[in-house]
């Protein structure tokens, strides 16, 4: 539809130059050649003929405003702002999520250690079959390892701790410490590189098929050990899976198999389902306790058993690293014969298990190494279990002094490597103050004198303690010239977008730009690209990441210079001041970005939103008063309360991260256990949505439309009707109603039937209303609503009952929002409350922002087993589930009753509510560099702003997706 351009909706702004404007041309005077009688044109009167050219005001537009032109403008822009928005938190995640650099040399038995070194390594040095370094003490071993599950103070799983007291030569057992974070990924890639994990690996938790590094595989591969490995993912067939698997292959397959890797995740889907205390845990710790048993029973004594959790679980099921409960699980070493030694006499009490000293998952790497006679991996920096190698008697001082002068020797190799790989001055004179050989006697080592071993033993004990914390201490460094280029370029994009909000009434969004502006962008390129090159060093950047920053902050120039933007704000603001409205949501947005400051108010930032938003319910109650009719009034009153009461009542299911406790007591957990709820919950849900939608928009519903009337009156309801039954399948499923195989196999396959189907009739539904085949009407109030009616039942359905029942809740709030801004021209207020209510809404459906919160259960709603890329997606949705449908709800807010001008407030609105997300994203950014030697900095303010960054792209993606689909289908 095309719009003549005296529609007063549609502000022109001079763009001229000041010397074609004379002052007689702008007189308030009725011009000559209007007659007596006739209406004056107020575009004419007011500005000369020569200003009203087309091409000076809209760059070619010849006077119309094309809605289909300006929504494929929007769309532009938005793309734009992913760019810089991507490049930007790039950059600034390059210098301060920390990473380290991956050596791809490995360890060989043929090659020697250290120059000097040899006199002091065993015979065996370059023998495979007895053993490479030193003799092997194991000819096979099984390794075990499981999620969170090996908790000794669990009565369900005992042979741990009883075969450790009562046969202390052939068990040990040890506190089991992970270095955080500690996603699975993160931990398996410890468990068999023996490194420490950097915070910027923790996001491929969902792609970790190669790993390059060194590690005890390959190192058992290229020993020609075989191998043999098996994957139990489901939470009730443990006890098939170990039948058909390992108790088999042990026993009659020994020539089949060298050594054997079993990962059980039962016991993870329960801690995730159930969280720890649920009587399943104890059901599957029995299981497992069952598993042990029958592998005990079934070794011989040339076998290593090895048992280890992975990472433990706090008391929710969860596991980011931020709590000890997360960072320690159990490590069970037994053999039949007698092997293991103690320095101190063994302790018989579980009391005396807790306090003994812990191992680091990365020891287990250097000590299996050794007992199997394969070279430990290069990247290693772990030091042997010394109860591995003291011998039975506790006193094999010699065995476990080779041991470790083998392992600390690769570990100064690494050393030295990684020191030229830096090529960093202060680096190498730091590798000066801990060389290796300095510990290393001048003469032959005696081995039968124990006070000189063990006064070796405890020197290389001190020696590895601080190659260990020097190399924490050097993947924790920042690079600040990153960081200050992501920063400069979040906010010169949250500038540039402000601009751009506030000169956005013009038809026109993306005028030409002038050779003036081309050659001011092309100057700013080369200055950037120099200046880069100037800060940051050669080795520690490449040159695309130079012209990267100079291209983006180019076009970052041009955008802002091809508009004479300052000239537009300056007349903008003097037709139309803020209003109460425009100062309010500045003053939410800017306040809750400085709380990003402090680390209390981050913590508890879900009170914070709550008390804005309570705030802002206030607000529109005193609003409420201001018409003479009372009817209005008595209403915009109600829906206030109603407002705030949703807004309570959202708060009563939080999520507390251990930083708020004991001031705070989760029951999202509780509540979502709890089967009244769990049942409860999704039915209303199937009721209220549908009746709400009739309620808010009878008459747009009521239409000759049949795909619009097929999606509200059968799609949408049966599509949550099915999401009924997949979450009541899911609760009988959890307390037990469907037990035995048959019916086990039987609910899981209803589980993906109306998972699918849920998934299936909402796509097909709203697909078809939005299909031109089957709808003749669509005007945007009803295109909007379908739209976001779909990404809520999606949303819904990805979600727990209790996420679903929070996600209804903000459906009800923006209904309310919608009603009670319903005659107001302000378009700046409804997207920043839509911004709180995202994050309110993101705390209310059990996140916060911190790792362990993510729920991975979400990747199995679709299937059984991992599917990529839907698994990864699925999670993403249910962690955002909030802030999506918040932003996706935008267009019911803006769009009025009666309204049918297009999308021109729809997309300004969308600009505001991307800037709102901007704003903190580059908050959070700077506090988090600001406080970068903070305490609390990985538990408070890098997940902070994380969870910042991510939110900001997914809001662009959608504000894309809108004005996208906006273009295309306006007529």
């Amino acid at each position: 539809m095309w719009v003549p351009m005296k529609d007063p909706s549609i502000k022109i702004f001079n763009t001229a130059k000041r010397s074609d404007i004379r002052e007689d041309s702008v007189s308030n005077r009725t011009p000559s050649h209007i007659k007596p009688g006739k209406v004056a044109d107020p575009y004419k009167v007011f500005m000369p003929e020569k200003l009203l050219d087309p091409h000076r005001l809209f760059g070619g537009s010849y006077g119309l405003c094309s809605y289909r032109l300006y929504s494929f403008q929007a769309t532009k822009i938005f793309m734009i702002d992913v760019l810089v928005h991507t490049v930007g938190l790039y950059f600034f995640a390059k210098g301060f999520l920390l990473s380290r650099r991956v050596l791809e040399k490995s360890s060989a038995c043929s090659r020697p250690l250290l120059p000097g070194f040899p006199r002091y390594e065993s015979p065996h040095l370059q023998s495979t079959q007895s053993g490479c370094w030193m003799p092997r003490s194991f000819d096979k071993a099984v390794v075990l390892s499981g999620k969170d599950a090996y908790q000794p103070f669990h009565n369900a799983l005992t042979i741990l701790h009883e075969k450790a007291t009562q046969e202390p030569q052939n068990a040990v057992l040890f506190p089991f410490i992970a270095d955080p974070p500690t996603t699975t990924l993160q931990r398996l890639k410890g468990l068999t590189t023996g490194t420490l994990p950097t915070f910027i690996e923790a996001g491929a938790n969902f792609a970790g098929s190669a790993l390059l590094e060194d590690n005890l595989v390959t190192q058992l591969q290229n020993a020609g050990k075989r191998l043999d490995s098996f994957l139990v993912a489901d939470l009730h067939t443990v006890d098939q899976g170990v039948e058909e698997h390992l108790i088999p292959l042990i026993n009659h397959h020994q020539d089949e198999w060298d050594v054997i890797f079993g990962h059980f995740l039962g016991v993870d889907h329960v801690g995730h389902r159930f969280g720890p205390a649920h009587p399943e845990m104890s059901k599957k710790l029995k299981d497992m306790d069952r598993v042990i048993t029958d592998v005990v029973n079934s070794i011989d004594e040339n076998t290593l058993l090895v048992v280890l959790g992975d990472h433990g679980m706090d008391k929710h099921g969860n596991h980011g690293g931020e709590t000890e409960n997360e960072v320690q699980a159990t490590l069970w070493m037994y053999t039949q014969r007698r092997y293991f030694g103690h320095l101190l006499v063994h302790p018989q009490e579980l009391a005396s298990y807790l306090n003994k000293s812990a191992v680091y998952q990365i020891d287990i790497v250097p000590t299996l190494s050794l007992l199997l006679g394969i070279p430990i991996p290069f990247n290693s920096l772990g030091s042997p279990i010394k109860e591995a190698f003291l011998g039975a008697a506790g006193d094999n001082w010699g065995q476990l002094v080779r041991a470790y002068m083998l392992s600390f020797a690769q570990i100064e190799r690494f050393h030295q490597e990684y020191s030229i790989a830096e090529e960093n001055a202060r680096h190498a004179e730091e590798h000066n103050h801990t060389n290796f050989l300095r510990y290393i006697p001048g003469e032959e080592l005696d081995f039968q004198d124990q006070e000189i071993l063990k006064t070796l033993y405890h020197e290389l004990c001190d020696y590895q303690g601080k190659i260990l914390q020097r190399y924490k201490s050097i993947w924790v460094q920042f690079n600040m010239a990153h960081i200050i280029e992501g920063l400069v370029i979040l906010l010169s994009g949250a500038v540039a977008l402000l601009l751009r909000v506030c000169a956005w009434d013009q038809c026109n969004l993306i005028p030409s730009a002038s050779s003036r502006t081309i050659k001011m962008g092309t100057a700013a390129f080369i200055a950037i690209y120099l200046i880069h090159i100037a800060i940051v060093k050669p080795e520690k950047s490449r040159m695309s990441d130079g012209v990267i920053v100079g291209a983006t902050m180019s076009s970052i120039t041009l955008f802002i210079c091809q508009f004479h933007l300052f000239g537009m704000i300056r007349v903008s603001t003097k037709s139309q001041m803020p209003t109460s409205w425009d100062i309010m949501a500045i003053a939410l947005t800017i306040l809750l970005s400085i709380g990003f400051a402090s680390n209390s108010y981050t913590v508890w930032e879900n009170q914070t939103v709550l008390t804005f938003l309570a705030t802002f319910g206030i607000c529109t109650i005193l609003m409420s008063n201001r018409t003479l009719d009372r009817r209005k009034n008595m209403l915009g009153a109600l829906l206030s309360i109603s407002f705030m009461v949703l807004v309570r009542m959202v708060s009563l299911s939080p999520y507390c991260r251990e930083e708020q406790l004991p001031s705070c007591v989760t029951t999202y957990h509780r509540l979502g256990n709890t089967m009244g709820w769990r049942l409860l919950i999704p039915y209303l849900i199937a009721i209220l949505i549908p009746m709400a939608t009739r309620i808010a928009f009878g008459s747009d519903l009521i239409s000759q439309d049949l795909g619009v009337w097929a999606w509200f009156h059968i799609g949408m309801p049966m599509a949550l009707c099915f999401n009924t039954v997949y979450w009541s399948l899911d609760s009988a499923n959890r307390i037990g109603w469907l037990e035995g195989r048959h019916s086990n196999m039987l609910s899981k396959w209803l589980h993906i039937f109306f998972s699918q189907s849920t998934l299936v009739i909402a796509i097909a539904g709203s697909g078809m209303a939005l299909t031109s085949k089957w709808t003749t009407i669509m005007n945007p109030v009803r295109y909007n609503m379908i739209i976001t009616t779909f990404v809520l039942v999606i949303s819904i359905w990805v979600s727990s009952p209790m996420g679903g029942g929070s996600l209804s809740i903000l459906y009800f709030q923006i209904l309310s929002l919608r009603k009670l801004l319903n005659h107001s021209r302000n378009y700046t207020i409804g997207p920043t409350i839509a911004a709180f209510l995202g994050t309110l809404h993101f705390f209310s459906t059990g996140h916060n922002a911190i790792l362990s919160s993510i729920q991975w259960e979400a990747a199995y709603i679709l299937s059984h087993d991992l599917s990529y890329p839907w698994s990864p997606l699925l999670v993403i949705l249910n962690t955002f589930a909030g802030p999506i449908v918040a932003a996706f709800l935008i267009p019911l807010i803006i769009t009025r009753d009666g309204n049918t001008r297009g999308m021109h407030p729809v997309a300004k609105s969308y600009a505001i509510h991307v800037l709102v997300y901007s704003v903190w994203a580059l908050s959070a950014a700077v506090w988090a560099s600001v406080l970068r030697r903070h305490l609390m900095l990985y538990a408070i303010f890098c997940p902070r702003f994380l969870m910042a960054g991510a939110l900001l792209l997914i809001i662009d993606v959608i504000a894309i997706i809108i004005s996208l689909i906006t273009a295309v289908n306006t007529k």
